[in-house]
């Protein structure tokens, strides 16, 4: 009695097939991703995220990170978004050290990367527009035309016009001084907003509710994407790339003699 050695469904195709089911499961997959809004922008991960208005530009760096190390993921809205001088149309991998801009009717969003409890992000060349900040638990040491800023665990809106630069505290605690001396500190908190000038610190004050949301309309103007993978578009591909692989193997054993099919016995 002769016994073949027994092979798996996908070894008995031959070589052209296994190419072209390869071929065909990697058309399923990236057909299958789509393109969907970020519904929650609000959700911040333990080292936080960024969003900032359009007609402005930022540069982030991150310690005790490798100049190629990625640090988070931009998400874009518009035609007039930029890592590094490239376009990006809906998201990218931000490396350290990367400047990011958005330009007219654009803006963005950078979901910083998860890290430990010593995490900390420099952001600077800040010299116009609007930014909203969710410092979760990573320090970030902001620095504006006018003013520096520490936060950690706190939500912040910061508005820098070529004259001053204005921040809004949300939640949490913040330290803000002037980029001339930054020996001496203000501590700004929840509802507090404070106005920093090229020679000058103001003190905090009060914050009305209506002009909170007032100021935060900016963020509604635009629209943040993300892709992702539709797996029931997927799944139901591979059911079918499957079938035709079981027609075709089922055409071989027919058609193809003794040689691929089952043992035969004496």
């Amino acid at each position: 009695m002769n016994i073949t050695e027994p092979q798996s469904f996908f070894c008995k195709l031959g070589g052209r097939t296994q190419t072209w089911l390869f071929l065909v499961l990697a058309v399923l997959l990236i057909s299958g991703c789509k393109t969907v809004p970020i519904q929650d922008r609000n959700l911040a991960e333990s080292s936080g995220f960024w969003e900032q208005d359009e007609n402005m530009g930022v540069r982030f760096h991150r310690n005790a990170g490798a100049s190629d190390a990625v640090i988070g993921t931009l998400y874009a809205s518009g035609k007039n978004v930029l890592l590094n001088g490239d376009q990006v149309k809906v998201s990218a991998p931000v490396k350290n050290n990367a400047f990011i801009s958005s330009g007219i009717q654009s803006g963005a969003r950078i979901e910083f990367k998860a890290s430990d409890s010593t995490c900390s992000i420099r952001i600077d060349r800040f010299n116009a527009g609007k930014a909203y900040a969710d410092t979760s638990s990573c320090l970030h040491d902001i620095e504006t035309l006018h003013a520096r800023i520490q936060a950690q665990n706190a939500v912040l809106q910061i508005n820098v016009s070529q004259q001053q630069t204005s921040i809004m505290v949300l939640s949490g605690t913040i330290e803000v001084m002037t980029r001339e001396d930054t020996g001496q500190f203000v501590v700004v908190r929840a509802d507090q907003k404070i106005t920093v000038t090229p020679n000058a610190i103001g003190q905090p004050h009060a914050l009305a509710p209506d002009e909170i949301w007032q100021h935060m309309r900016w963020r509604e103007d635009f629209q943040l994407y993300k892709t992702v993978v539709d797996w029931r578009k997927v799944v139901a591909g591979v059911a079918i790339v499957a079938l035709v692989a079981v027609a075709i193997l089922f055409g071989k054993g027919r058609g193809g003699g003794h040689s691929h099919g089952f043992p035969r016995h004496r």
